[in-house]
C-alpha cells in the first residue's frame, strides 16, 4: 500500500504538469536532435562514399603526361612495387551539331570502373555507353555521333556509335562541374566508356593508380591522406627525369624524321630534275621529228602520213602527260618542304612535356569528390560546435525548471518524510521525472536525428552526385553521447536541487518556502534616476534583481538562442556575399584561354584576329603556372595559380586590394599573394612563402574568397625562378557577360587550332555555389531548431514566473489593477530581460558567427566575414514575435485564474 501511494505521486506528477514535462522533452530532444543529426551526417557519407569507391575500385592516383604516356613510361610505371596500375585512353569531343563536349574513356578492366544504371557496357567498337545524367536525352538504342577538334590529329577509328547503357563514372562525381574540356566551350558536360580499340595511338593518356596499403585505409581520414602523400611524393621522386627523357626520344625521333625527309626530298628534287631533262630531250627531238614530217609530207603517200601523224600526236600526249606528272611532283615536293619547315620548326619548339600526378580531388573532374569531402568536412565541423552551444542552454532552462518543480512539490516531500520515506525514496521521484522526461525527449531526438536530419542533409549536399543519397546507420556512441548529456542536463539538476531541499526537516518541509528577499539594488543609489521612475517601473526593477537565478536564465537562454540564429544566418549571409565579391568586384574578367606554345604562325594569327573581334572588350596576355602545395592542417594538396604580367597591376582585369582597408596593390615590391593561402601557410607581409622550392617574398596579401593565387611582375619572377616568363595565356574581358554570351565565345575560341583550353569563371562559380547550396540549407535547418528553442525557452520561463508569483498577482490585482496592468507587472520583466539577452546574444553571435566560417569553410574558400542587416534584425524580430505571442498567452491565463484561490493558498 506505502508503495502504491508513492507511485501514484510520481505517475501524478507527470499528469500535473504536462506542460513541464512537455518542454523538458522538447529541450532534450532538440538537443540530441541536433547533436546526433550533424554529427552522424559525416560518417553516413564517407561511408556511402567508401563502399562506392571500394566497388568500383576508385584509383588513388593519376598520371597524366602532357603528350601521353609512351612504351618507357609505361615500362617504368608497371615495375613500382605494391601498386595495380591501369592504362587508358581518353579524348575530349563534341555531340555532331552540338556544342558541349563529352570525354570519351577506354573501357578500364581493373581499376576506376563505371557502374551501370541501366543497359550493358560496349562490346563491341560501334557501342558507347553514356553519363547516366544524359539518360533524360538519349535511350538505348538510339545512335549518336561525335566530332573531334578541327585540327587537332584524329585518334578515333569510329566516330558514330550505338548506345547500349548508362553508366556512372568512378572518377567524375559530380554531375554538373565536370571540369575543362578541350573540346566545345571548353567545359565537360558528360563523358561515355567505349572499346579501347577505337583509339588509334600507342601512347596512353593516363594512367590510374591503387595501392595495397591503401585499399582498407579510409580515403577521408589523416591515415589515408597521410600515405597517400608519401606515395606521391615517391613517384614524383621517380617521374622527376621522365620528361627530360621524353624530350629526348622526341627529339631524336623528330631529327630523324627530319632527316629522312631532307633525304627524301633531295632524291625527289634530283628524279624531277632529271625528268625534266628528260621531258626537254623529248620535246627536242619530238620537234625535229615534225619539221622531218612535215618536209616528207609531199613525197609520201596519204596513208604512211596518217600513221607517222599519229605516232607524233601519240608521243606528244605521252610527253604532255609526263609534264603533268612533273608538275604534280613539283606539287607535292612544295609541300613536302613545308612540312620540312614545320617539322623544324615544331622541333625548335619543342620543349620538354611535363608529368602530372594527381589524386581524387585534383585529378581533372574532380570537383565532384572535392565537393563532397568538403561538404562532408563543413557539416562534421558545424556537428563540433552548435550542439555544444544548444545544449549548454538547454541544460541551463532544465535546472530552472527542475529547481521550480522540487519548489512545487515541497510539500509533498514533507508528507512522504513524515510518513517515513526515506530520503533517497523521495529523492528518486525527481531523478526518475528528470529521466523520463529527458531520456524520451533524447531517444525521440536520435531517432529524428538518424534517420531524419541527417537524411535531409545528405540529401542536400548528394543531389546530383554519382554516389547517391547516404545510407543510414546507428550509431550508439553519439546516441550514448546524448543520452549522458541529457542525464547531465535533466537528471543531475533534479538530484542537486531535491538533495539540498529534503535536507529539512519535515516539519520545515511542510510549511511554504518563504518567499524571495529583497533588497536595495544599485539603481536606488542613482537618486536622479530613480525619482524620475515610476511605482510600476521601481517594482519592475527590484523584482529583476529579486529573482537572481531567472534573470540569469532568462538573458543566457535567450542569448543562446539569439547566438545560435545569429550564427546559423550568418554562416548563409557570408556564404551568399562571396559570389558577388569574388566574381563581380574582384575578378573582373569571364574566361582564361590558353594558347599552345608550338602553334604555327598561320594559326598564331588566326588567333590574334579572333581576340580583336568586337564580342571582346579588353584581353592581357600573360604568364600562368598551377602549383601543388600541402600545409599544416589542411586536407590535401592545394591548388596554387601563378599569374604573370609585365605591368604593375592586372588592373583590370584582378581588383588586387588589401583586406582591411581596401587599398590598391601594385606588383613592383613583390609578389602577393591572397588572403586564404596566407591564413593556411601562415604567412604575413615581409615573410617567405616557400613555392615548389623557391622563396618567394611576401610583398602584399589581397582580398579573395575562392581559390588561392600568388601575382608577380616580370622582374619578381625572374629573380625568384631565374627565367623570363613568356606568355602563355590571356585573361578575357567580354562585352555581354551573360551566360550564353561566354558559352559562344568559349565555344568559337576553342575551334581554334593554337588554342590550348578555356576556363571559363563560370566553372569556379559552379564549384563554390555546391559549397554554399549545402551550407545554406543545413543552417536553414539548424535556424528552425535555434528558433524552436527559443520558443520553448522562453515558454518554459515565463511559466515558471507566472507559477512562482501568483499570489503576489493576485494581491495587486484586489488592490485594483486592471488585466493588461496586471500582465505587464510580470510580463514587462521578462520583456527587459529578454531585451538585454538579446543584445547579449548579438554579441555572442558575432563571435560564434567568426568562429565557425573560420572551421566550416573549405581549404580553397574564405567565407566573407561581415554580414548583412538581416542577420541582426532577424533574431531579434524572431524573439519579439515570440514575446509577442506569449504576452497574449500570459494576458489570456491571467484572466482565468481565480486570484481568491490563489490567495487562500497562503493559510
Amino acid at each position: 500500500m506505502k508503495r502504491t501511494v508513492y507511485w501514484k505521486d510520481i505517475v501524478s506528477s507527470f499528469t500535473r504538469s504536462k506542460g513541464r514535462f512537455l518542454s523538458i522533452l522538447t529541450l532534450m530532444m532538440l538537443g540530441s536532435l541536433a547533436l546526433v543529426g550533424l554529427k552522424v551526417t559525416p560518417p553516413n557519407m564517407t561511408r556511402t562514399a567508401n563502399r562506392y569507391m571500394s566497388q568500383q575500385k576508385m584509383m588513388d592516383l593519376e598520371v597524366l603526361g602532357d603528350l601521353g604516356l609512351d612504351k618507357a613510361d609505361q615500362k617504368e610505371l608497371k615495375e613500382l612495387k605494391n601498386t595495380q596500375v591501369e592504362f587508358s585512353h581518353l579524348t575530349d569531343v563534341t555531340v555532331k551539331g552540338k556544342k558541349g563536349a563529352v570525354r570519351l574513356f577506354s573501357k578500364p578492366s581493373e581499376i576506376s570502373l563505371f557502374r551501370l544504371t541501366s543497359g550493358r557496357l560496349p562490346q563491341k567498337e560501334n557501342e558507347i555507353a553514356l553519363a547516366s545524367h544524359w539518360a533524360k536525352w538519349y535511350k538505348i538504342g538510339e545512335s549518336i555521333s561525335f566530332e573531334e577538334k578541327s585540327g587537332a590529329p584524329s585518334i578515333l577509328t569510329k566516330h558514330q556509335f550505338t548506345i547500349v547503357g548508362f553508366v556512372n563514372s568512378s572518377d567524375l562525381w559530380s554531375e554538373k562541374d565536370l571540369g575543362t574540356a578541350t573540346s566545345g566551350s571548353g567545359s565537360l558536360t558528360a563523358y561515355g566508356v567505349v572499346s579501347k580499340d577505337i583509339f588509334d595511338t600507342e601512347v596512353y593518356s593516363l594512367a590510374r593508380l591503387r595501392f595495397k596499403d591503401l585499399e582498407k585505409v579510409d580515403p577521408f581520414t589523416s591515415t589515408y591522406q597521410k600515405r597517400l602523400e608519401d606515395h606521391q611524393q615517391d613517384l614524383e621522386k621517380q617521374l622527376k627525369d621522365n620528361g627530360e627523357q621524353r624530350y629526348q626520344r622526341l627529339k631524336a625521333v623528330a631529327s630523324q624524321e627530319i632527316q629522312k625527309g631532307e633525304k627524301e626530298l633531295v632524291s625527289a628534287k634530283s628524279k624531277i630534275g632529271t625528268a625534266k631533262e628528260e621531258i626537254l630531250h623529248a620535246q627536242s627531238q619530238l620537234k625535229q621529228e615534225r619539221a622531218s614530217f612535215e618536209k616528207l609530207s609531199g613525197l609520201l603517200p596519204q596513208k604512211l602520213l596518217g600513221k607517222r601523224q599519229a605516232q607524233l600526236d601519240q608521243a606528244q600526249e605521252q610527253v604532255n602527260q609526263r609534264v603533268v606528272e612533273i608538275q604534280k611532283g613539283e606539287k607535292e615536293l612544295s609541300e613536302k618542304e613545308e612540312e620540312l619547315v614545320q617539322a623544324k620548326l615544331n622541333l625548335e619548339k619543342l620543349v620538354q612535356p611535363s608529368y602530372h600526378i594527381y589524386d581524387r580531388k585534383t585529378m581533372p573532374g574532380g570537383q565532384g569528390y572535392l565537393m563532397y569531402s568538403n561538404a562532408s568536412a563543413s557539416i562534421a565541423a558545424v556537428g563540433n560546435i552548435f550542439p555544444v552551444v544548444l545544449y549548454a542552454v538547454a541544460a541551463m532552462v532544465t535546472f530552472t525548471t527542475m529547481t521550480r518543480f522540487v519548489d512545487e512539490e515541497r510539500g509533498n516531500a514533507g508528507i512522504f518524510k513524515a510518513l517515513g520515506y526515506r530520503t533517497n525514496d523521495i529523492l528518486s521521484k525527481f531523478v526518475i521525472y528528470g529521466f523520463v522526461a529527458g531520456t524520451l525527449g533524447t531517444i525521440i531526438g536520435t531517432l529524428l536525428g538518424h534517420y531524419y536530419l541527417s537524411g535531409v542533409m545528405s540529401k542536400i549536399i548528394t543531389q546530383g552526385m554519382v554516389v547517391g543519397r547516404s545510407k543510414a546507420y546507428f550509431y550508439w556512441n553519439y546516441s550514448l553521447l546524448a543520452l549522458g548529456l541529457s542525464l547531465i542536463s535533466s537528471v543531475l539538476p533534479a538530484y542537486l536541487v531535491a538533495r539540498k531541499e529534503l535536507k529539512e526537516e519535515a516539519s520545515v518541509l511542510l510549511l511554504p518556502k518563504p518567499p524571495v528577499s529583497g533588497s536595495k539594488i544599485l539603481l536606488e543609489n542613482l537618486r536622479f534616476i530613480w525619482k524620475r521612475l515610476s511605482f510600476t517601473q521601481k517594482v519592475t526593477a527590484r523584482n529583476i534583481f529579486r529573482y537572481k537565478q531567472r534573470m540569469v536564465m532568462t538573458i543566457f537562454g535567450v542569448a543562446g538562442s539569439v547566438a545560435l540564429l545569429f550564427a546559423g544566418l550568418g554562416i548563409q549571409s557570408s556564404v551568399s556575399g562571396v559570389s558577388g565579391r569574388q566574381f563581380d568586384q574582384i575578378f573582373k574578367y569571364e574566361i582564361i584561354l590558353s594558347n599552345k606554345s608550338n602553334a604555327s604562325p598561320k594559326e598564331q594569327k588566326a588567333l590574334k584576329k579572333r581576340l580583336h573581334q568586337s564580342d571582346i572588350q579588353d584581353l592581357e596576355a600573360i604568364y600562368i603556372k598551377a602549383f601543388e602545395a600541402s600545409y599544416k592542417g589542411t586536407r590535401g594538396k592545394q591548388t596554387l595559380t601563378l599569374m604573370v604580367t609585365d605591368r604593375e597591376t592586372f588592373a583590370p582585369f584582378v581588383d588586387l586590394r588589401s583586406e582591411d582597408d581596401h587599398a590598391k596593390l601594385t606588383l613592383t615590391k613583390g609578389a602577393v599573394i591572397t588572403s586564404k593561402l596566407a591564413q593556411l601557410a601562415k604567412v604575413k607581409i615581409g615573410d617567405v612563402l616557400l613555392l615548389d622550392g623557391h622563396k618567394i617574398k611576401v610583398a602584399g596579401i589581397a582580398e579573395n574568397y575562392v581559390g588561392h593565387y600568388i601575382y608577380m611582375d616580370n622582374t619578381t619572377y625572374q629573380s625568384v625562378f631565374g627565367t623570363i616568363p613568356s606568355s602563355n595565356s590571356y585573361l578575357l574581358a567580354l562585352k555581354d557577360s551573360s551566360k550564353e554570351s561566354i558559352q559562344s565565345v568559349s565555344e568559337s575560341l576553342m575551334g581554334l587550332a593554337a588554342v590550348k583550353g578555356v576556363t571559363q569563371n563560370a566553372s569556379l562559380i559552379s564549384l563554390f555555389n555546391s559549397v554554399a547550396q549545402s551550407l545554406n540549407n543545413t543552417m536553414m535547418i539548424l535556424v528552425v531548431v535555434s528558433i524552436l528553442l527559443a520558443i520553448v525557452i522562453l515558454y518554459n520561463l515565463t511559466n515558471i514566473n507566472l507559477a512562482e508569483r501568483i499570489r503576489e498577482l493576485s494581491t495587486i490585482k484586489v488592490l485594483g489593477f486592471h488585466n493588461k496592468e496586471v500582465t505587464l507587472y510580470i510580463y514587462r520583466e521578462t520583456i527587459l530581460l529578454s531585451m538585454v539577452g538579446i543584445a547579449t546574444g548579438l554579441l555572442g553571435g558575432f563571435y560564434l558567427h567568426r568562429f565557425l566560417i573560420a572551421m566550416v569553410a573549405p581549404d580553397s574558400i574564405l567565407f566573407y566575414p561581415k554580414v548583412s542587416l538581416g542577420v541582426y534584425l532577424y533574431p531579434v524580430l524572431s524573439v519579439t514575435t515570440i514575446l509577442a505571442l506569449l504576452g497574449v498567452f500570459v494576458n489570456h491565463h491571467l484572466r482565468k485564474v481565480d486570484m481568491l484561490e490563489a490567495l487562500k493558498s497562503v493559510e
